[in-house]
């Protein structure tokens, strides 16, 4: 597969993006670029990057014995690249486009796994450095009263990786109309008798509504509940895909199509219109929808990677995954409970509500 990396112009080293400074840096002579100088020093590379026949057969090959093993190996078939800074032959999974290097630990680029339509649209920047990620995480670990001890230190988390994540972004102009039966209840008492007055209406709501940022994930192996729950992301602050923002980062490429999360999120964008219009319809104290008619007038599908900085540890035999919002900082996981501390926690609690038993007894005896 064919590669690349990005190397400073003034020493040769490899350049890697700085979420802190927003600048790609050189760890070996600190010069620090500016994203559009490096995307405009690599532009020439990026077009000049060709497939290496034998690396593409070799591929193929291992496409092929995979789909011989059945479709879960077929969806994660290895593949290996070779390392264009120290030559080594480095295997990957099938859906990876941006790694390190096991051997030399430069950050590697697997460009022709986004060209053509694999290419991204659009691309967030990680916001967050490692450091400050691992910092929020031992933030919210101190306020777990239940956690084992010795779970919250940063050994715990020095294989932090930060990771570019594939997902379906939908835009959508759409005309509706709903009819809806509606109703204002009064109720009173006059002596001893309880009076309800209700009143029925016939509303009537419709015209266009603008839905944005209805997004799926296009990956289909990561754990759905994780990966969703990392959000929301500012999308203003996306900015048009260039592969130099992987440098330094991993990056998987997308092996949903359109058409595999267009029900999902089409289905989406139907509620969402549907809950539109019915939020118009203030004022009442019941509604009951007699009949929603949409249509889409205009729709745009985008293809986005978004950063999400991720660890998997291993606790007491129980694999425990958890991921870190790279640009927001929120996050989500699985912690584990110390069961010492949880019992110790409950024969405190039994031991306070005898003694307040106790006491409340003694008082009104």
């Amino acid at each position: 597969m064919a590669t690349m990396n990005y190397k400073c112009p003034n020493c040769d080293g490899p350049l890697r993006f700085d979420p802190d400074k927003q600048l790609f840096t050189c760890e070996y002579c600190l010069s620090e670029f500016p994203a559009a100088e490096v995307q405009a020093m690599n532009a020439r590379a990026e077009q000049r990057e060709t497939y290496d026949e034998r690396e593409v057969k070799h591929a193929e090959q291992a496409k092929q014995e995979a789909k011989q093993q059945g479709a879960e190996a077929e969806e994660e078939y290895p593949v290996s690249y070779t390392c264009p800074s120290c030559g080594a032959e480095v295997v990957t999974t099938s859906t990876t486009a941006a790694t390190t290097c096991f051997y030399c630990y430069n950050p590697v680029v697997l460009g022709s796994r986004l060209s053509g339509e694999f290419n991204p649209d659009r691309v967030i920047p990680f916001e967050l450095s490692k450091e400050k990620a691992m910092d929020r995480f031992l933030a919210m670990c101190g306020k777990k009263w239940f956690l084992p001890k010795g779970f919250a230190s940063k050994e715990q988390f020095e294989k932090l990786n930060g990771v570019y994540f594939p997902y379906w972004f939908a835009d959508e102009q759409k005309t509706a109309h709903m009819t809806a039966t509606a109703k204002k209840i009064r109720r009173w008492t006059s002596g001893n008798k309880e009076y309800t007055e209700t009143r029925i209406f016939h509303v009537v709501r419709g015209g266009d509504v603008t839905i944005n940022n209805v997004f799926e994930r296009a990956l289909k192996n990561e754990s759905r509940d994780m990966l969703q729950s990392v959000h929301p992301f500012d999308m203003t602050k996306a900015q048009p895909f260039a592969m130099s923002y992987l440098s330094g980062f991993q990056a998987e490429m997308r092996d949903l199509d359109k058409k595999d999360v267009e029900p999902i999120i089409e289905q989406k964008m139907h509620q969402y219109a549907e809950q539109a219009l019915k939020d118009t319809m203030d004022g009442y104290d019941e509604i009951s929808v007699d009949s929603f008619v949409e249509n889409t007038d205009l729709s745009a599908y985008t293809y986005n990677l978004l950063p999400v900085w991720m660890v998997t540890y291993k606790f007491n035999g129980e694999i425990l995954p958890f991921a870190i919002n790279g640009q927001t900082g929120k996050s989500y996981g699985k912690l584990p409970v110390a069961k010492g501390k949880l019992a110790a926690a409950a024969v405190i609690v039994a031991l306070l509500v005898f003694v307040l038993g106790t006491l409340g007894g003694l008082l009104f005896a």
